[in-house]
């Protein structure tokens, strides 16, 4: 089954990802070649509030699917994007996902929803209290990148016992982040505390870039077949059509957690 990709940084012009639509057009067609046919366009939320608007994304999902049908081959697979956004964990997210501006996955009750890299502060878990009180489902992204999370994985572990859901970069499995990303991402892994990886892709060459299947490999390698399917395909395709994925606690047990050990601190409940 083909991947599908729910956090990307692909719209020209709009956040940190590529400056012109060419480029957005090569990354889409990038991962298209890799096996991924739907690719979630996830702009920063602060940057589209301050700088641009709903109507602007929506203009050009329609230009970009547009270009990629026109210019596709006859034999040439087409990828499709869908609209949302990366909304900062901030104590307003309530409120502007209320006024329009700060939107889930493809209009689901699924939000993507990104911490600070450094710290968890202390509103965060009312923000995503109140998240879940409007019926959303936060996903957390990238954890195993934030500091907090690498010393403490149990409070990441409350998280998701509460009912919400944690996306890893693809690449943090492959080391771009470094070690201490990588080996976060891969206890998170196999302790049943991820349940979605994405690319969260922002140009053509260097990290993160748009293909997954290195990635999608070496959790083959880490945790079996089944459940790195789990987590580049069918996981992220249930996310983007509203369904609940999968819960990596129903799958079978991993025949060994011995080897995941946590080098980083000893709080892992």
């Amino acid at each position: 089954m083909p991947r599908v990709d729910i956090h990307t940084h692909l719209l020209p012009s709009v956040d940190d990802g590529p400056e012109t639509l060419d480029e957005t057009i090569a990354m889409a067609r990038m991962a298209s070649a890799d096996g991924t046919d739907v690719i979630h366009a996830s702009p920063h939320q602060r940057d589209v509030m301050n700088n641009h608007s709903v109507e602007h994304l929506q203009n050009l999902i329609v230009e970009v699917n547009g270009r990629l049908r026109s210019e596709a081959g006859p034999t040439q697979r087409v990828p499709r994007l869908i609209l949302g956004m990366e909304n900062h964990i901030e104590p307003e997210l309530g409120e502007w996902f209320d006024q329009g501006i700060a939107l889930p996955i493809n209009g689901t009750k699924f939000i993507l929803s990104e911490p600070p890299f450094s710290s968890y502060p202390p509103y965060m878990d009312r923000v995503l209290f109140d998240l879940q009180v409007r019926r959303l489902v936060p996903v957390i992204a990238h954890p195993e990148r934030n500091a907090e999370f690498q010393k403490n994985p149990g409070k990441l572990r409350k998280l998701v016992e509460s009912g919400m859901l944690v996306q890893i970069t693809a690449g943090s499995l492959l080391g771009e982040f470094g070690s201490k990303a990588q080996k976060a991402a891969e206890f998170f892994l196999a302790h049943d505390l991820a349940h979605v990886a994405a690319s969260d892709m922002h140009r053509s060459t260097r990290v993160r870039m748009p293909q997954l299947s290195l990635a999608h490999q070496r959790a083959e390698e880490l945790v079996g077949v089944e459940r790195a399917r789990m987590l580049f395909e069918d996981s992220p395709r249930n996310i983007i059509d509203g369904r609940d994925p999968v819960l990596v606690g129903t799958l079978p047990p991993l025949a060994s957690r011995r080897k995941w050990w946590w080098p980083f601190a000893s709080n892992t409940k």
